[in-house]
C-alpha cells in the first residue's frame, strides 16, 4: 500500500477536476476565481506571466482563449500537469520546484501561484524565489483559502479515516498559510500587499454530490487509491451522509469558505 504524497495526489487530474467542480457547482454564491485574479492584476494581455503551480492549466487556459499575447508559462511540479499545460495552445510547461525555478532574475512581468502555496514546507522560500523572477514594479498575485475553509466536509472524511486507523500523511497541507496569514508573509518578502477576501460556502442538497466531494479529499487523509479499506470508508461514508441528509429533510449541508487573493508589486 502506498502512502498519499502531493506527487501521488495530483498525478492525474481526477481528484483535483472534481473538487473545482464541486466550487464551481455548489457554491453558495458562485464566483468567477480566475476572473478575481486577473482583476485584482488589472492584466492588459500583453504580459510575460508564469503561473507557478499550474495544475490543469485552466487559468493559463483561459487567457490563452482571450487573446493573451505575452508569454505564458505553467509551471508544476508534477509531470502530469506540466504535460496538460503542454497540451493548451500558446502556453509553455515546465517542470520545476517552486522553490528553485529554471529561471533568470526578473523574467517575468507577473507571477501567479493560485490554491498552492499551503502545499509547500517552506512558502516564504517560494515567495521569494517569486519575487526574483519578478521584473521590477512587477506583480505577484498568490491566492489561499481561508483558515478551515470547507472544515465541515475535511472533519468528516478525517474523522471515517481515524475509525480505521488511519492519520493524514504528513506533508500534504501546511496549515499555517492562509487568508489571515498571507498578508503579513507577503509583506515580509515584498514589502507591500493588497488583500482581497472572498467569503463563501459550499451548499450540497442532496448526498451524492457530497460524497463526491468528500471523496476527492481522501488522499489528504491518507486513503490511496490502494487503501485496502478504501472502500469499506467510503461505504461508511455514504452512509453516515444518507443518514444526515434523512434527518435534516429540507436542509442543506452548508460548508462555509472562502479565498482570498494578495497581490504584492516586486
Amino acid at each position: 500500500m502506498s502512502i498519499p504524497t502531493l506527487a501521488s495526489e495530483y498525478s492525474d487530474t481526477a481528484a483535483l477536476a472534481t473538487r473545482i467542480e464541486t466550487h464551481e457547482k455548489y457554491s453558495e454564491h458562485p464566483g468567477d476565481i480566475i476572473r478575481a485574479v486577473i482583476d485584482a492584476l488589472g492584466l492588459r494581455g500583453s504580459e510575460d506571466l508564469a503561473d507557478i503551480g499550474c495544475g490543469d492549466a485552466r487559468f493559463l487556459a483561459r487567457l490563452s482563449g482571450s487573446g493573451h499575447s505575452g508569454c505564458l508559462v505553467g509551471v508544476d511540479n508534477s509531470p502530469t500537469m506540466v504535460a496538460v499545460a503542454e497540451g493548451v495552445a500558446g502556453v509553455k510547461g515546465v517542470l520545476a520546484d517552486a522553490t528553485l525555478m529554471p529561471f533568470g532574475d526578473n523574467k517575468f512581468d507577473v507571477v501567479t501561484a493560485r490554491h498552492m502555496l499551503y502545499h509547500l514546507i517552506d512558502p516564504v522560500a517560494a515567495l521569494s524565489e517569486f519575487r526574483r523572477i519578478t521584473a521590477p514594479s512587477g506583480s505577484v498575485a498568490v491566492t489561499v483559502n481561508h483558515a478551515n475553509a470547507c472544515g465541515r466536509t475535511h472533519g468528516l472524511v478525517a474523522d471515517h479515516a481515524r475509525r480505521h486507523g488511519i492519520r493524514p500523511p504528513v506533508g500534504m497541507i501546511n496549515a499555517v498559510v492562509n487568508s489571515d496569514t498571507i498578508a503579513d508573509m507577503m509583506t515580509g518578502v515584498f514589502g507591500n500587499v493588497a488583500l482581497t477576501r472572498h467569503d463563501d460556502a459550499l451548499l450540497f442538497t442532496e448526498p451524492a454530490s457530497l460524497l463526491r466531494f468528500a471523496a476527492s479529499l481522501f488522499s489528504f487523509y491518507g486513503i490511496p487509491t490502494d487503501q485496502p479499506v478504501r472502500a469499506a470508508i467510503r461505504a461508511d461514508l455514504s452512509a453516515a451522509i444518507d443518514e444526515w441528509f434523512a434527518s435534516n429533510d429540507g436542509d442543506g449541508w452548508r460548508d462555509p469558505k472562502g479565498y482570498s487573493v494578495a497581490v504584492s508589486v516586486a
